[in-house]
């Protein structure tokens, strides 16, 4: 149990660290996205500014260390030519005598230089990588080749540090992290290296130059992204401001145009309400009319026919007035009979409640007892319905639309079609057959007196009304919006 329970645990662990993690990212991210632009610019160019001039300050620092290296380089092989060449001797053989002599020589050396610059240790290297000689004698005799030392026996001077693994060094050597400097100490004719020196320097000194080079590189490039930084904030943040400024603008503009479309959208209903209203109070006018005529002139000129009716019954009557008196119950009787078509045009008591459909059937009949014509008529399926003005406003137009048809352009065909599309009742009245003739004027003030009643009619119900004539007839629209 507890060798399995061991993994989990970590698994799990690490599955807590990373969830925090991402909470972490994610709540930093929010944070950030709640901040100004110039805040959110101030935090991303730091980073990008900070991190471009820290990888220039440790370049910068790095070709310094490079170039210090390398006079130090230089320098300690002038000083192992100036110093360490001229003690070297050859026996008669020719083969280089590292006696107790030499040991005593070098051992003067070891010590010397200026504060922070002396030689700790002396070591030279044969051309087959073999240690001749070193000051404390370690490793003399042993072959051992390495970068550092291929790269001396090859004719190049080459810098490195005790800290860096290569062979065994002293304690003393890896705490101080002592310079090590490979170079050619003799040569033969050919150029071959017969012999390869190394000495190891103190680096306080070059350490502390290199180091104080660094700081002074890194204050120069932090001096110089501070002002840069922070102009650009200032720019960042000016311009964050006419943002700001704009953007309060441009919502207080949206807000103020919300409110006037809600504004616009209710004096729009308003209005539709208003000619609706405005539609039904003309139709109930029409029907008070109606009524008060039925109720009143009608009555009155009833009471006159009756009396004329008794008058000519009289047997005391001359003929002159006798005659008199039956043309006038003539005049009276049709002026009655038009009253009282008049009168029944108005009141339609018929269209309480019928629906659309029905009241257009009954302009169809209602147009057939006055001239006799039938009319054909074509509805969609699903029309049912049933809005009372609405029907009394369609019959009045569909009536309208018929008998100027009748009157302008007697023997058409005509035809009444009534349908349904998106919202909208489509009633149109048609002739087919010749083109409407006015005879004169006042037919053509009446037909336009006629147009005109009929668009405000239409138009009272929030619709509109179309009239298109043609060479075999004409056609009246009417495209009312119904809401369902």
């Amino acid at each position: 149990m507890r060798e399995t329970s061991g993994p989990a645990e970590t698994s799990a662990t690490l599955s807590l660290k990373q969830g925090r993690s991402w909470k972490w990212l994610e709540n930093a991210t929010a944070a950030i996205s709640n901040l100004s632009i110039a805040n959110q610019f101030l935090i991303a160019a730091s980073v990008v500014v900070f991190g471009l001039m820290a990888a220039v300050g440790f370049y910068t620092a790095a070709q310094i260390e490079h170039s210090a290296l390398s006079a130090a380089g230089s320098a300690g092989a002038a000083r192992m030519q100036i110093s360490i060449a001229p003690l070297l001797r050859r026996s008669g053989d020719g083969t280089f005598q590292f006696d107790a002599q030499f040991s005593r020589d070098i051992n003067l050396l070891v010590g010397q230089g200026p504060e922070g610059q002396r030689i700790t240790n002396v070591k030279i290297w044969l051309a087959d990588g073999t240690t001749a000689f070193a000051v404390r004698g370690e490793h003399v005799g042993e072959t051992l080749l390495f970068r550092e030392l291929e790269a001396a026996l090859a004719g190049e001077t080459v810098v490195s540090r005790t800290g860096e693994d290569k062979h065994q060094y002293s304690q003393e050597e890896m705490d101080g992290a002592h310079l090590e400097i490979y170079a050619p100490l003799v040569t033969d004719v050919g150029g071959k290296v017969l012999l390869a020196g190394e000495i190891y320097l103190e680096s306080n000194m070059l350490e502390a130059q290199i180091s104080r080079s660094r700081a002074i590189s890194m204050i120069v490039v932090f001096l110089v992204s501070v002002p840069m930084l922070s102009l650009l904030y200032l720019i960042v943040r000016r311009s964050g401001r006419v943002i700001d400024e704009q953007r309060q603008t441009l919502r207080e503009s949206l807000r103020n145009a919300i409110d006037l479309s809600i504004e616009n959208n209710r004096l729009r209903v308003m209005a539709d309400n208003a000619r609706v209203e405005a539609g039904k109070l003309n139709e109930r006018i029409l029907d008070q009319i109606g009524a008060d005529l039925h109720d009143g002139s009608l009555q009155v000129l009833t009471l006159v026919k009756l009396r004329l009716s008794d008058l000519l019954s009289s047997d005391d009557l001359p003929d002159c007035k006798r005659s008199s008196l039956g043309k006038l119950l003539d005049l009276v009787s049709m002026t009655l009979e038009e009253l009282r078509n008049v009168s029944a045009g108005l009141i339609l008591p018929e269209l309480e409640h019928v629906s659309v459909r029905e009241a257009i059937e009954l302009a169809l009949k209602r147009y057939l007892e006055i001239t006799g014509c039938e009319v054909k008529l074509e509805v969609d399926d699903g029309i049912e319905l049933r809005v009372h003005d609405l029907s009394i406003c369609l019959y009045r137009f569909v009536l309208e639309g018929l008998m100027n048809s009748y009157r302008h352009a007697q023997g058409n065909r005509q035809m009444v079609r009534c349908g349904f599309n998106r919202g909208r009742l489509y009633v149109s009245v048609a002739d087919f057959g010749a083109r409407p003739v006015l005879s004169s004027a006042k037919e053509v003030q009446r037909a336009r007196l006629g147009k005109v009643s009929q668009k405000r009619r239409i138009r009272s119900f929030g619709g509109r009304m179309r009239y298109f004539p043609r060479s075999s007839g004409s056609i009246a629209v009417a495209m009312l919006p119904i809401s369902t």
